[in-house]
């Protein structure tokens, strides 16, 4: 991702700004700066963001990008809203296979709110044909958020920060 060349790297405190922010454009720009300069947790909220429209316009190709930044360090929130953005066709046509991954993934990592999602996608993605309980878990799934809290690391190493 490109970096904001205008600040220094401050990823925890711009981090904390975004979650203290009160106005969502503020708190968006907050946490693109942090996003931007490698935190965790800054990444997946930026996704989230882009996603729900949050602070900044609806963009699911953007949603998606950041999800897979964080998704690649492990995030279980991005890897379970990388699930849900298939399963709803958010970004891209329904992909009953990619979804099925991601959701399979996000499951094993304890997101257990998408387990209905799961055995729909088993059974599709096997040739069965389960319609009605697909319509069910379609309008149940929305993207999840996590409880934040804040970093408290002057550098965001997710090896060491108690965020990411």
């Amino acid at each position: 991702m490109e970096q904001t060349p205008s600040r220094a790297k401050q990823p925890a405190g711009d981090f904390n700004r975004g979650l203290q922010c009160q106005n969502d454009a503020d708190a968006f720009a907050s946490l693109l700066r942090a996003a931007e300069s490698g935190c965790l947790r800054a990444q997946f909220l930026v996704g989230l963001a882009y996603h729900t429209g949050r602070g900044v316009a609806v963009d699911y190709e953007r949603a998606g990008a950041w999800y897979r930044e964080a998704a690649g360090s492990g995030d279980s929130y991005a890897i379970a809203n990388l699930g849900v953005m298939s399963l709803l066709g958010e970004g891209g046509p329904v992909d009953d296979v990619d979804a099925y991954a991601w959701v399979q993934s996000a499951v094993g990592l304890g997101h257990e709110w998408l387990k209905p999602a799961l055995n729909v996608l088993e059974r599709r993605v096997t040739g069965g044909s389960e319609r009605r309980d697909s319509e069910r878990v379609l309008a149940a799934v929305s993207p999840e958020m996590p409880a934040l809290r804040p970093c408290t690391q002057p550098n965001c190493d997710p090896s060491r920060c108690n965020v990411c």
